[in-house]
């Protein structure tokens, strides 16, 4: 299929149903809201038709839905202020946009669309969204397809939310359109993680943007399944921490970077992967488990190009390294303090690694896994599938578990000449069967 005959029916913008309270409408930014990139993260969530059908009525049940969901989650409804350093949460409002799509959404899944046709589906182009002040932190899109088939496009801002935000978001949305919404008293807040880690001003801590190369970029998805897992975790020496099967995916990944780059370039250069821990569960404030906002730090885990040795299982020790030290480090961490002074210190490094490219080939990862994408159930069941969508930069990655539960997706975004080389290595080729798109 080369392109989705898109009809819009409806674009506003959709305010909460409740307006938010005097004492709420001023948001305080976190140390980790001001980190984070300022770009949108995209989801799309996929579903099949139902016995119930996809009808007009259902589409307005989730505009409705959607609107009480936002009295929950306000900051989402404002804007940012000139400042920088907080939300006014105004109740200016999300843009909400119902389309009709001319197609048949089994068949468009089936079939194998390009992966760039995701991208139709959703609010805003992808190249465009990086977070102006006036525009609305938050962007749906509820496409409806000819067969009765729905696929709701979310993008919400990288500033206020991380992917655990959106992925409570999505559920407690599901929740109140079948009116079983938790209530507000018990719903984690945003303002939980502002509170003990204010943002502050800083300087020079900020990672200049990757280059831009002027070669087309591609997105391409690469499914390991349970066997492909067991599998490679069997040629992992023994010597080796037992891995989880994203630190494989991740290190098998970058190993095969580490390779394209050495044959590109004659010569094997010093890499470096960058990629986001999860920090809930691993401080010394369990209330903190299921805050909402950005809470993560960047892992940099180092590769030298003198190091004699570098099989899967090395890559596999660099990565768990990486991320047993950084947990470790807020562990020990006795108060708010000691932990945005390491969060600080970690953002400079990357800023340090990322002006090293010319020397340094750095290339970055998202585990989006164990998060409860399939759980978003309006009323018309799970959703078939779950997925993102083409990214606008070369050398990123983000993992996704399977619907299953025991396999995982790999959205791997290179230069179209690497994706030529990527596709073709043995290691992709033996574990990672080709996928129609």
């Amino acid at each position: 299929m080369a392109k989705l005959e898109i009809q819009i029916h409806t674009r506003e913008v959709l305010k909460p149903s409740a307006r938010t309270p005097n004492h709420l409408q001023n948001l305080k930014l976190s140390l980790f809201d001001q980190l984070a990139p300022r770009m949108y993260i995209s989801m799309l969530f996929h579903y099949l038709p139902s016995s119930e059908g996809i009808v007009t009525e259902t589409c307005d049940k989730l505009q409705k839905s959607l609107a009480e969901t936002l009295t929950k989650f306000y900051p989402l409804a404002g804007r940012f202020s000139g400042d920088e350093f907080s939300i006014h949460c105004n109740d200016d409002g999300v843009e909400y946009v119902e389309t009709k799509v001319n197609a048949d959404l089994a068949e468009f899944l089936h079939l194998g669309p390009k992966i760039e046709l995701l991208n139709d589906l959703l609010p805003w182009c992808v190249s465009s969204t990086t977070g102006l002040p006036s525009k609305p932190l938050l962007g749906v899109q509820v496409n409806v397809f000819n067969c009765g088939g729905v696929v709701i496009a979310i993008q919400m801002s990288h500033i206020l939310a991380d992917a655990f935000t959106l992925a409570t978001f999505i559920n407690e949305w599901a929740h109140i359109c079948q009116g079983t919404g938790t209530t507000k008293d018990c719903l984690p807040s945003f303002d939980q993680l502002p509170l003990l880690f204010p943002a502050r001003v800083l300087s020079g801590t900020q990672s200049p943007p990757p280059p831009n190369s002027g070669l087309k970029i591609v997105t391409r998805r690469f499914l390991f399944d349970a066997l492909a897992l067991a599998k490679l975790k069997n040629i992992i020496d023994s010597s080796a921490t037992r891995p989880t099967r994203v630190v494989v995916i991740m290190s098998l990944i970058w190993k095969v970077f580490a390779g394209i780059s050495s044959a590109k370039n004659g010569y094997s250069r010093n890499s470096c992967l960058l990629f986001p821990i999860n920090l809930r569960g691993k401080s010394y404030l369990p209330s903190l488990e299921n805050a909402l906002g950005n809470f993560a730090m960047i892992g940099i885990a180092n590769l030298e190009a003198s190091q004699s040795r570098k099989e899967l299982t090395d890559f596999v020790n660099l990565v768990g390294n990486t991320i047993r030290e950084t947990s470790a480090g807020i562990v020990k961490a006795h108060s708010d303090d000691d932990i945005s002074s390491i969060v600080v210190n970690n953002r400079t490094n990357v800023a340090d690694k990322c002006r090293q490219r010319d020397e340094v080939d750095i290339y970055v990862c998202s585990s989006w896994c164990r998060l409860p994408w399939y759980e978003a159930d309006f009323g018309w069941g799970k959703p078939f599938w779950t997925s993102t969508v083409s990214f606008p930069a070369a050398e990123i990655i983000c993992l996704m578990d399977t619907k299953t539960g025991d396999g995982i997706e790999a959205w791997v975004s290179l230069t179209e000449n690497d994706m030529a080389e990527f596709e073709r290595n043995p290691d992709i080729l033996t574990f990672c069967p080709p996928l129609p798109w």
